[in-house]
Order: structure tokens, then C-alpha cells, then sequence
């Protein structure tokens, strides 16, 4: 039995099919929860219409750690499952997960693949194919189920491969894992995966059965809060003295760098601040991560501000 998990925020026009997409799963053995994260549009008007087939709670604004972290505790069943609000299902979705993990029971947290759409379409139609990942980890396969034999903990360094909306995952090792980190403001996923990576079975269905809304989000790449995130993310790694933190100390040290060097990256080209940046390029050497741009960047970073943005507004006359 799965316990779904609907975390929502000022998504009244998109929940209703969320909400429809797992009502119409194949498998119905399943609860839905909806975790309304202090939402000020019509979310709770939509959802009314479900009141006798949904849990709804409705919580003071905390972020998506927060909502996510309430329904898993709200959960009664064994697995749990994920959906954004903005997100849909295809109908067979579930049941081919369970059918999945029943003939397998050494699997903890199964994905799908999934495709990205818009009010136009399609707008790419292979998760995994773009993440390019999977291929190289060591897997047994079993027709369009793969599970993987190795710990994924350095797949996570490099990059999170799973789709929050097409996870399956048991309670328990969510549970034990300490759930989704509420002090992070984004990436709370990633940072989750990667801690039960070091003690989990991951596998995945490379079937498309996860359909992902793609729209411009308020906090996204123009903003500090993804490059924050990250620093955050791994620098709590960083500071572990686990068996795989150990194991995996300088590519830790090596994407503590990254990070730095792309936060200071920003700082310099967004924000015009240059002593924040030179500070986090110093980070980013400090750590490992060398790029060679980071030099001329540090440079850069002591050359009056007025003289750079002077520059920069004579090179765009001739764009």
C-alpha cells in the first residue's frame, strides 16, 4: 500500500489534475495526502472537490521541506510516493513501481523516467537520456527495470538523477534517513538522496511514466537561492565523518568548490558585489576547484566597480 504525498503551494490551477492523475492510477491501494504549504489562491477551493478521497492539511507557509516532511508523518502506509502539485502521472505509474518492488523486495527507492511539458507540449521527452548518468553505474537489468548493484553516494556528488514526482521510496528509511532538511532553502532532495544513498538499494524504471511541469519559477537561476542551496548542501556533507564521506573527501572538496566558484561567479556577473566574490573564489581554490577563469576572475574582483561596468556597457554597444 503507498501513502502518496502532494506538496502544494499556490497551485490552484494545476492540482486538481495532480490530484486526478493519481486517482486514476491503476493500483488503488493508496492514500492521498495534500499538503497545503500556506497556499493564498484558490488551492483550498479546488481541492474541496476531493474532500472525500484526500487527507488535506493545511500548514502556515514553511517551505517544501516543511509540507513534505508533514505528509510523510501523516502517512500509515509502508511506501511512500511523491507528486509536486504541478506534476502528473501516467495511470499505470504506481502499479508498475509495486510491481516492481514486490518481485524485488531488496529494492528501498524505485524512480521512473519522466518527461518535461508545457501548456504547449512536450518540451523534453527523456529525463534520463538528458541526465546521461545511469549507463555508467553498475546495474543488473531486467527489461525496463534496472537496479543498481553499488552505492550511489558519488552519483549524487555529480549530480541528482531522480525526479522528486517519480519517486517511490519506503517510509521507514526516510524515517531513519531524518527526512528532508528544512534549514536548506532548495535542493532539500538532493541532500536527502544523498545521505540514503550510503545505505540504501536504488533502482529505476526507465519507462516514462512521470510527466513534470516545466514554467518559469520565482526563486530560479536569476536568483541566489539555488547557488546558496548547493554551497549548504555540500558543505554539510563535507563536514561528515561517515564511511562514504571518508571515502569520497576529495570529490566532496572538489564540488565545495564548484559551488563556491559558481556563487561567486554570480556575485560578480549578477550582483556587481566584488569583495563577495573574491571571497568565494577563494573558497573555490581553497578547496581544490581551480578553474582556469578563476585567476583572471580574482583579478577582476579588485578592479574598481565603475571602470567594469563601464566596460561592460561600451562591449554592449557593439552586440
Amino acid at each position: 500500500m503507498v501513502s502518496v504525498v502532494i506538496g502544494t503551494y499556490n497551485h490552484g490551477r494545476f492540482i486538481a489534475d495532480c490530484i486526478r492523475s493519481v486517482l486514476n492510477q491503476t493500483y488503488r491501494n493508496l492514500e492521498i495526502i495534500v499538503v497545503d504549504d500556506g497556499s493564498t489562491d484558490n488551492t483550498s477551493e479546488v481541492v474541496r472537490q476531493f474532500q472525500d478521497k484526500i487527507i488535506y492539511i493545511y500548514q502556515k507557509n514553511s517551505g517544501r521541506a516543511a509540507s513534505r516532511n508533514a505528509g510523510i508523518r501523516q502517512a500509515k502506509y509502508d511506501w511512500i510516493a511523491f507528486l509536486d502539485a504541478d506534476d502528473l502521472w501516467v495511470e499505470d505509474k504506481l502499479e508498475k513501481q509495486i510491481l516492481a518492488v514486490t518481485a524485488h523486495p531488496e529494492i528501498d527507492f524505485l524512480v521512473t523516467n519522466a518527461c518535461w511539458f508545457n501548456e504547449h507540449g512536450i518540451v523534453k521527452s527523456d529525463y534520463f537520456k538528458t541526465m546521461g548518468l545511469l549507463p555508467i553505474q553498475k546495474q543488473e537489468q531486467l527489461g525496463s527495470l534496472v537496479i543498481f548493484k553499488e552505492k550511489l553516494f558519488p552519483l549524487f556528488i555529480d549530480e541528482n538523477f531522480v525526479n522528486l514526482s517519480s519517486v517511490l521510496v519506503k517510509k521507514n528509511a526516510l524515517i531513519k534517513e531524518g527526512l528532508f532538511d528544512e534549514c536548506l532553502p532548495r535542493a532539500q532532495d538532493r541532500d536527502l538522496w544523498l545521505r540514503m544513498s550510503r545505505h540504501y538499494r536504488f533502482a529505476a524504471i526507465y519507462e516514462i511514466l512521470t510527466r513534470s511541469r516545466m514554467h518559469t519559477l520565482a526563486d530560479g537561476p536569476k536568483t541566489i537561492v539555488p547557488y546558496l542551496s548547493r554551497v549548504m548542501l555540500f558543505e554539510k556533507a563535507y563536514k561528515e565523518n561517515g564511511e562514504f564521506e571518508n571515502l569520497y573527501r576529495k570529490e566532496l572538496a572538489t564540488r565545495v568548490g564548484r559551488c563556491h566558484f559558481d556563487l561567486g561567479h554570480f556575485y560578480f556577473f549578477r550582483e556587481n558585489d566584488y569583495p563577495k566574490a573574491r571571497h568565494e573564489f577563494l573558497l573555490s581554490r581553497k578547496y581544490g576547484h581551480r578553474p582556469v577563469p578563476l585567476y583572471l576572475y580574482l583579478g577582476a574582483t579588485h578592479i574598481p566597480k565603475s571602470l567594469i561596468i563601464g566596460l561592460r556597457r561600451l562591449k554592449n554597444l557593439f552586440k
